[in-house]
């Protein structure tokens, strides 16, 4: 259903977006939403696409038949030495917000980080109310690394903030999809 490309500045206007929606944001930002200019947007984008910040790589989702753009992985804090890093999965056209999407962005994502980056961690984290997200990573054989209490102010109210991670040895590659 889905394959992943490099992230393209083509689709920059799409990314913005999904940047500025309230919505996505609510889900990993642990800011209250505000728009970002368009400018300062480009800006970080085209230092990591020209590879200017080294510890952020960016890979656009896309439909392998419509080759429509779907969403995007972040892959960040990439540590070389010790072979570590985290990664996010947004899916910004709401047309593929089911299940199926995201764990396929997911597997495809962990394949990425384990295979071609050579990871040895890969972690991710999620608010304590995005269960769809918490339940996907368990699923795949994440494991509870930690919990930041209180860490947000999230509609008047404090919430937590999990850590999960998924080791090399735990990532098992005959359950990504074809």
């Amino acid at each position: 259903m889905i394959e992943l490309q490099p992230f393209s500045l083509e689709n920059i206007n799409t990314h913005y977006k999904w940047n500025n929606d309230p919505e996505l944001t609510f889900l990993d930002s642990e800011y209250p939403h505000t728009d970002e200019p368009f400018e300062s947007f480009l800006g970080r984008m085209k230092s990591i696409t020209e590879g200017k910040a080294p510890t952020t790589k960016l890979l656009e989702i896309v439909d392998r038949d419509s080759k429509r753009l779907i969403g995007v992985i972040d892959i960040h804090a990439i540590d070389l030495h010790n072979r570590r890093c985290f990664i996010q999965i947004t899916i910004g056209n709401r047309e593929y917000c089911d299940d199926t999407c995201q764990q396929e962005a997911l597997d495809k994502a962990l394949e990425y980080c384990f295979k071609d980056l050579e990871m040895h961690k890969v972690a991710t984290t999620s608010f304590d109310f995005n269960t769809k997200w918490i339940n996907l990573v368990i699923d795949k054989g994440f494991k509870k690394e930690g919990e930041l209490r209180d860490h947000v102010i999230k509609n008047n109210e404090f919430r937590d903030k999990f850590i999960y991670s998924l080791l090399e040895k735990e990532f098992s590659s005959s359950s990504v999809l074809a």
